[in-house]
C-alpha cells in the first residue's frame, strides 16, 4: 500500500471540504460526522458525501486512542482536545501505522500539534497550520509556580494559573 494518501477530515474540514474524487482518500469518525448532522450545519452533503463513498467513515482502536492520549498529555493539548479530536488523530495515527502517507484537516490548533508530535501531515482548512510543536505548561500569574497539568488556581497561594509555552 505504499503512497496511498489518507487525508482525515474533522467537522470544520466536512464543512469546507470539496467532496471530488482525487489522488487522496477522504477518511473521518463518526463523532464529526454526528457533530455536523446533530449541529444542523449541513447534513445533506455530509450524507451524500458517505453514501457515494467519497467520504469513508472508519473507526480508530481502542489502543490507538490511547496513544494519542498520551502524546497528548505530553504536549499539554489533553485538555483541550474533544473526544471527536482524540478519535480522529487516532485514525490519523492507525492509517500512518498502516502506511499511508497521512494529513490531519483542521483549523483546531491543539489537534495540529498534537498531530505534528505523532508525526502527522497537517493541513488548515481556513487559517495558517502551527509550525512547530509546542508543550504547554500552566503558570501562577502570582507566585510563578508551574504545573504540567491543568489547575484552577494555584495550590501555593491560590493565585489565577495561564497556559504558556514551556520554554526549554
Amino acid at each position: 500500500m505504499a503512497g496511498r494518501r489518507v487525508f482525515v477530515l474533522d467537522t470544520t474540514a466536512l464543512l469546507s471540504a470539496q467532496f471530488e474524487p482525487g489522488p487522496a482518500e477522504l477518511v473521518t469518525v463518526q463523532e464529526a460526522v454526528d457533530e455536523v448532522m446533530y449541529g444542523g450545519l449541513a447534513p445533506q452533503r455530509v450524507s451524500t458525501a458517505l453514501s457515494t463513498q467519497a467520504v469513508k467513515l472508519k473507526k480508530p482502536s481502542p489502543q490507538a486512542i490511547k496513544h494519542v492520549e498520551e502524546a497528548a498529555r505530553k504536549t499539554g493539548d489533553l485538555p483541550k482536545l474533544s473526544k471527536t479530536d482524540l478519535a480522529l488523530l487516532a485514525l490519523a495515527y492507525e492509517e500512518r501505522v498502516g502506511g499511508a502517507e497521512v494529513v490531519v484537516v483542521t483549523d483546531d490548533y491543539s489537534l495540529q500539534n498534537t498531530a505534528l508530535r505523532l508525526g502527522l501531515g497537517i493541513w488548515g482548512v481556513g487559517r495558517e497550520t502551527v509550525r512547530e510543536i509546542r508543550e504547554w505548561v500552566y503558570r501562577c500569574l502570582v507566585c510563578g509556580k508551574v504545573y504540567t497539568r491543568p489547575v484552577n488556581r494555584c495550590r501555593d497561594c491560590g493565585g489565577e494559573v495561564e497556559r504558556i509555552v514551556k520554554r526549554p
